[in-house]
C-alpha cells in the first residue's frame, strides 16, 4: 500500500485527504463518496436539514470508506449515507447498467425484453403489455398469456414487482395461451417456453388515437414518460389528430407516468396554456420561493381538455396536471396521485455514476403542495383492473380505450361542457 497523499477537490465536492490505495477502483469510489456529500451538504432541499448531524454521520461515514476492502463495499457506505437523509429519492445510480438505464429512460431507448406482468385472477400472472420490436415479440408472446414460471420457479412464489425486477435480466418463461373461442381446438390450451435477453428498445413516450363522441372527436393523448423527445411526439399527435381527425376537445392521459424530465413537461404545458400562466411554485432549500411562469406558448390546444391521473402519476405529471388545474380550470379525472413533489439535481461523477440530489419541493400555481400528499381529482374514477394498453403507438384502433371506464367519465364530461356551451 502506497501513502502518497492525494488533494481532491471538485465543484461541490469536500476538499479531503487521504491516502492512495493500489486499489484504484476503491479511490474512484471514495472520490464520488466526497463529491455525493459535497452535493448535498449544499443543495439537499430539506430547509430543516441539520447540518450539525450530517457532518458527523459524514465523518463516520468518511471513516468507514477507509476500511473498505473493495469498491462494493465503498458504494455501500455511500449508499448508507445517503439514505440516513430519509430521502429515497436522493441517491446513488452506479456505473454500468443503473446509471446507463436512466440516461436510456430520459432519451426515449432503453435495454429490456420488453413485456409488462399484469396480476390475473387467482393471485395468477399475466401478460399485460408487449413492446413493438422488442424481445417479447420476436419470442411470439402475446398481451393476455398466462405466466407459470420464471426461471423454474412458480410465479406464485414471489411478489409481482419481484418478478419485474428480476425480468431485467436474462429469463426463462414458461407461458399457456388459451386459445380464441371460435378456435377448433378451443379447449387445447398452448404450453410453450421462451429465453429471453434484453435488447434495445425504442420507448414511445406518447400514444394517441381518436375517440369518437355523439357530437364529434375528442383526441386522445397518452404520455408515458417525460423522455427528451416527449414534446415532440405530444406536438406531432395534436396536429394529426387537429388536422386529420378534426378533434373538438382532448384527453391528456398522465396515468401511470412517474416522471421524467421537468422541462420536457414545461414544454409541453407550453402548448397547452398561455404566455403568463403560472406552471409552478417553487421552494428552494434557502426557504426561497420563485414562481415559474409560462413563457412563449404555443397554446396549440384552445379546445376543453380533461387529465386523467392515478396512483402512479408522479413528478413530473404532477407538476403538468397541477399547473393546467390551477391555471387553465382543467377538470382532473381518476385517482389520487403519488405525491412525489421535490425536484432532483442529475450529477454525472467521476466513475461513471450519477448522482440524484433533491434540491426543490414544489407546489401547485395555487400553492397547493404535492409531495407526501398528491393531487386529488375532481372527479374520482377506479378502474376495476388494472390499466394494461393492448394497442401500440401510431394505432389508430381505439376500441379498447373505449371500454376504459375513466376514459368514458371523461368523454362523459367533454360532453357536458359542450351541452353548457
Amino acid at each position: 500500500m502506497q501513502t502518497r497523499p492525494v488533494l481532491m477537490s471538485e465543484t461541490y465536492c469536500l476538499t479531503s485527504t487521504f491516502y492512495y490505495y493500489t486499489c484504484r477502483e476503491r479511490a474512484k469510489v471514495i472520490t464520488t463518496f466526497c463529491c455525493s456529500s459535497g452535493y448535498v451538504e449544499t443543495q439537499f432541499m430539506e430547509p430543516e436539514f441539520d447540518h450539525q448531524s450530517w457532518s458527523r454521520e459524514l465523518q463516520n461515514s468518511l471513516n468507514e470508506t477507509y476500511k473498505a476492502t473493495s469498491a462494493e463495499d465503498a458504494y455501500q457506505v455511500t449508499d448508507a449515507m445517503l439514505k440516513s437523509l430519509g430521502d429515497p429519492f436522493t441517491r446513488l445510480l452506479r456505473p454500468g447498467r443503473q446509471a446507463t438505464a436512466f440516461q436510456n429512460t430520459t432519451e426515449g431507448q432503453v435495454n429490456a425484453i420488453g413485456l409488462q406482468l399484469a396480476p390475473a385472477p387467482d393471485n395468477r400472472l399475466q401478460v399485460g403489455l408487449v413492446l413493438q420490436s422488442s424481445p417479447a415479440q420476436a419470442a411470439g408472446i402475446h398481451p393476455g398469456d398466462e405466466v407459470l414460471e420464471i426461471n423454474g420457479l412458480n410465479v406464485q412464489d414471489k411478489s409481482r414487482q419481484d418478478w419485474a425486477e428480476e425480468l431485467k435480466s436474462e429469463a426463462d418463461m414458461r407461458l399457456v395461451r388459451q386459445s380464441q373461442p371460435d378456435a377448433l381446438d378451443s379447449a387445447q390450451p398452448e404450453y410453450y417456453m421462451v429465453h429471453l435477453k434484453p435488447g434495445p428498445i425504442e420507448v414511445h413516450p406518447v400514444q394517441y388515437a381518436a375517440l369518437t363522441r355523439p357530437d364529434g372527436v375528442t383526441g386522445y393523448i397518452r404520455v408515458v414518460v417525460f423522455s427528451q423527445n416527449a414534446a415532440a411526439d405530444v406536438q406531432h399527435a395534436i396536429q394529426e389528430l387537429t388536422s386529420h381527425d378534426s378533434a373538438s376537445a382532448f384527453i391528456l392521459d398522465l396515468r401511470d407516468n412517474s416522471g421524467g424530465v421537468v422541462a420536457s413537461g414545461y414544454s409541453i404545458a407550453q402548448m397547452l396554456l398561455k404566455d403568463g400562466d403560472d406552471f409552478c411554485v417553487v421552494k428552494f432549500a434557502t426557504g426561497e420561493e420563485e414562481i415559474v411562469h409560462m413563457q412563449e406558448a404555443s397554446h396549440l390546444i384552445t379546445q376543453p381538455l380533461v387529465v386523467l391521473v392515478n396512483g402512479g402519476t408522479a413528478s413530473t405529471s404532477e407538476l403538468l396536471a397541477g399547473a393546467l388545474h390551477d391555471s387553465a380550470g382543467v377538470p382532473l379525472v381518476g385517482e389520487k396521485t403519488f405525491g412525489k413533489g421535490i425536484t432532483q439535481r442529475v450529477v454525472p461523477l467521476s466513475d461513471g455514476s450519477l448522482l440524484l440530489v433533491s434540491t426543490a419541493t414544489y407546489m401547485t400555481p395555487h400553492r397547493v403542495p404535492v409531495h407526501k400528499v398528491g393531487l386529488r381529482p375532481d372527479i374520482a374514477c377506479v378502474p376495476e383492473v388494472t390499466q394494461a394498453e393492448y394497442w401500440v403507438s401510431g394505432s389508430r384502433d381505439a376500441d379498447d380505450l373505449t371500454q376504459d371506464p375513466c376514459i368514458q367519465i371523461a368523454q362523459d364530461t367533454l360532453q357536458q361542457r359542450f351541452v353548457k356551451s
